[in-house]
């Protein structure tokens, strides 16, 4: 550079500018990854002792005085199990498969069998999602990804969210 006089190769770099086609579609598609991060950051969490604790000891105390409960109502506490279990969940935040298992774990001591194809599960997660006050699209998020895409199960979740609102 010669003293007092600037070159081309001496000017500050310019920025590229994009046109308004390319940054509404990046502006749709960081929404979009932020949206989904805050979704999903809960599901990263470790539950609390407090809240694993007291989901266990309700759950054992209720499942050995139904021992003898008819199908029936095995089924309905279980539902209100699952229901009370996903509200805690959905609060504290967890790893999906910590949840599936303590579901697992709720069935088993209700005598239910094959949880994952009964509808009570779905029903009982719908209405704990509602319990948790769950609403637009972290419910969508929700139903997507605990019914694993089954619309049967979809609808299942749904169908207690809103027994649960009325």
């Amino acid at each position: 550079m010669a003293e007092g006089r600037l070159t081309d190769s001496d000017a500050p770099p310019t920025m590229p500018v994009m046109d308004t086609d390319s940054a509404s579609t990046a502006r749709r598609l960081l929404l979009s990854l932020l949206a989904g991060l805050l979704l999903v950051a809960p599901l990263g969490c470790s539950f609390s002792k407090s809240s694993s604790d007291s989901s266990e000891s309700s759950s054992d105390s209720s499942a050995s005085s139904s021992a003898s409960s008819s199908p029936a109502s095995k089924e309905s506490q279980y539902r209100d199990d699952v229901r009370d279990y996903t509200a805690a969940y959905v609060k504290s935040g967890g790893q999906i498969a910590d949840f599936k298992l303590k579901v697992g774990e709720l069935a088993k001591n209700r005598g239910i069998t094959n949880w994952e194809d009964n509808m009570a599960t779905y029903e009982g997660i719908g209405q704990g999602l509602a319990k948790a006050e769950v609403s637009g699209v972290a419910l969508d998020t929700y139903v997507t990804n605990l019914s694993g895409g089954d619309p049967n199960k979809a609808a299942a979740i749904r169908k207690g969210y809103a027994s649960y609102k009325k």
